[in-house]
Order: C-alpha cells, then sequence, then structure tokens
C-alpha cells in the first residue's frame, strides 16, 4: 500500500464514523487530467445494512498544473446542480486544506461509462453517437438555462450583467496571461484588443462549464453517463461555452466534437435551450477560445519552467502555441 492509499484509508476510517472495517482495492493513477490527479479506488465496509462497495474517485490537487482553479467551485457546482437532468457524481468529500493527504482534494463517486474517443469514433458507433451528440448538446441547454436564483451558486461570486459578462471573462484570462508569462506575448496582446473592441452582449447569463467537450463526459452505449471536470465552472454568457465547443482540435470531420456539422449542432442547440445564436457572437467567442487555450499553454510551460512538476505534458505545452496562434490570426484576418 502506497503512502497516499494509507492516508486515504486513514482519512476514510475518520470521517465515515458510522461504518467499520473500511478497505481499499484496486487503487490507481488514472491517466487523464491536466488540472487534477486523479485516481481510482473500490471501497468496501460494513454497516447495519451488511458488507458494501462503491467506486469512488480521488481527484487531488497537484503540484502544477495548465490552470489553477478552486476544488471548491468543481465540488459547489456538482451539488448545485445534482437537481437538474445532468448526469454528475456525488461528492462523498471535500478538503481545502493539504492536511490529510498533501494538497486540497475532492473525493465522489465513479459514474459508469468510458470517455475513450477511439471507442465514441469507432465506425461501429456511428448511430449511438449521433444520440451520444442529441444528449451532450441537451445537457449544454440545461445547464445554459438553469435558474441562477434557484440554486445557491454564490461560491462562483457576482453574477454579471449581460453587458459585462464578455469583458469580465476577458479580463480574467489577460490577467492570468500576466502572472503567467515568462516573458511579453505582443500577438496575445494585439489580440486581446482585438477581442475587448468586439465584445458581444450576452442573450442572457448562464452557469458556464467552461470546459465542455469530448474528453469530458462518460457515455455508454447510446448515452452520456457523466459529465465532469467541472473546476472553470463560472457565470458568463452561453455563448462562450458553444466557443469552446467548436474549436477545430475537436473537430473530426469537420463535424463539432464529431457529432454534427456545425448549423445542425446549433440548430439542435437553439431547439433545446431557446437561445438564439447570433453568429458573429459566436465568431468572438472561437477566437476568445483560441486565445484562453494559449494561456493554459502558457500556464503550462509555466509550471514546467519552475520546476512544479516533471510530467511531461507541461514540458511540452509550449508546442501547442504556434497552432493556436495561427488560429487566431486566420479567425481576426491577420
Amino acid at each position: 500500500m502506497t503512502d497516499l492509499q494509507q492516508s486515504l484509508l486513514d482519512y476514510l476510517v475518520t470521517n465515515m464514523t458510522d461504518v467499520a472495517d473500511q478497505e481499499i482495492t484496486a487503487f490507481r493513477r488514472m491517466p487523464e487530467g491536466w488540472s487534477r490527479e486523479c485516481f481510482m479506488y473500490t471501497l468496501a465496509w460494513k454497516d447495519a445494512g451488511g458488507e458494501q462497495t462503491r467506486d469512488l474517485i480521488l481527484r487531488k490537487d497537484p503540484a502544477g498544473s495548465l490552470v489553477y482553479t478552486d476544488r471548491m467551485v468543481e465540488a459547489g457546482i456538482i451539488r448545485a446542480i445534482a437537481d437538474t437532468s445532468i448526469p454528475v457524481p456525488a461528492v462523498w468529500f471535500l478538503e481545502t486544506d493539504g492536511e490529510a493527504l498533501g494538497s486540497p482534494f475532492m473525493i465522489m463517486e465513479r459514474l459508469p461509462g468510458t470517455s475513450s474517443p477511439a471507442v465514441l469514433y469507432a465506425p461501429e458507433n456511428a448511430e449511438n453517437r449521433r444520440s451520444i451528440g442529441h444528449d451532450f448538446i441537451r445537457h449544454l441547454a440545461t445547464l445554459h438555462t438553469t435558474d441562477i436564483e434557484d440554486h445557491d451558486l454564490s461560491f462562483l461570486g457576482p453574477v454579471p450583467t449581460t453587458t459585462t459578462a464578455g469583458t469580465l471573462a476577458l479580463e480574467h484570462w489577460e490577467r492570468t496571461m500576466a502572472e503567467q508569462q515568462l516573458e511579453p506575448q505582443p500577438f496575445l496582446a494585439q489580440v486581446a484588443r482585438w477581442l475587448r473592441r468586439n465584445v458581444p452582449e450576452a442573450p442572457r447569463v448562464s452557469v458556464l462549464h467552461n470546459d465542455y467537450r469530448t474528453g469530458n463526459f462518460l457515455f455508454s452505449g447510446d448515452h452520456i453517463t457523466g459529465v465532469v471536470d467541472w473546476e472553470l465552472a463560472r457565470f458568463g454568457d452561453p455563448i462562450e461555452d458553444l466557443g469552446w465547443v467548436f474549436k477545430n482540435i475537436w473537430r473530426l470531420d469537420g463535424k463539432i466534437c464529431g457529432f454534427f456539422e456545425p448549423e445542425e449542432f446549433l440548430a439542435i442547440y437553439e431547439e433545446y435551450s431557446g437561445i438564439r445564436v447570433d453568429r458573429e457572437a459566436l465568431h468572438f467567442w472561437e477566437v476568445f477560445a483560441e486565445f484562453k487555450h494559449s494561456i493554459m499553454g502558457l500556464t503550462g510551460t509555466r509550471t514546467a519552467v519552475d520546476r512544479k512538476t516533471d510530467e511531461i505534458n507541461f514540458s511540452i505545452a509550449h508546442l501547442y502555441l504556434p497552432p493556436l496562434f495561427q488560429e487566431q490570426a486566420s479567425r481576426i484576418g491577420i
């Protein structure tokens, strides 16, 4: 048993006071995840009902990341939307300090299904993929039309207006760039000026996932079994999420996330959400998505240079920047 596994078991024994004989098996690190260290395991215990088992996930803050976020946001948003039709895992525990496991962490239930692109895009899965695509859009529409006033979302901070939502999003990533860049970024500064001149009015203010794409949902058969990786969630313009979804890097044969042609995707989204997608606003948010992704690359590069981690992902983060820059240049006509 590793030191981490033993510490985790000690924590569970201490905090599951109404059960006995807790045991962790099949403990292993998951390869997915740039912003959290993720481990899967099976927990067994005995209670008044007899012997019990549950598959769980440990999401632990790493030493270095592509994007630094508050784990309180991830746990809070999952708990807040658990009463919607969006499938999310149940959160068992949240610790915001490093006393128990060396860094903040969250323990949640493991949902069934896989996130494997190889399975999703297998030729024999074409019919299932179309159904999964409808789920993908419907869950995003449900999130975007969730009534903010009906949920405790105070941990996301003040609610912007339709006028300020875009500007506040841009200012957040400009601040992150200033904090994380190793040297001045004149190209990104120029893109930021273009973005500032073209900020659209939001059709409404919504809760955003902010990293909605393939790889961040689980599926089984012809349906999505879970939407995960909520650490970037916040309030904003719902079209911002669509800009990220529409990134070329997630497309397959020109289809958005491999599901539908762009206009068909938007028609389905508009039907489910009732939100009309202004195409010029979508163009803005597509440029913004590449800008944001570039700043994540800068953060990953700094993480490697500062030697916060030895993981290879971060030492090659700078290699993603040239194509991201090219994408922004072509979209704004320079």
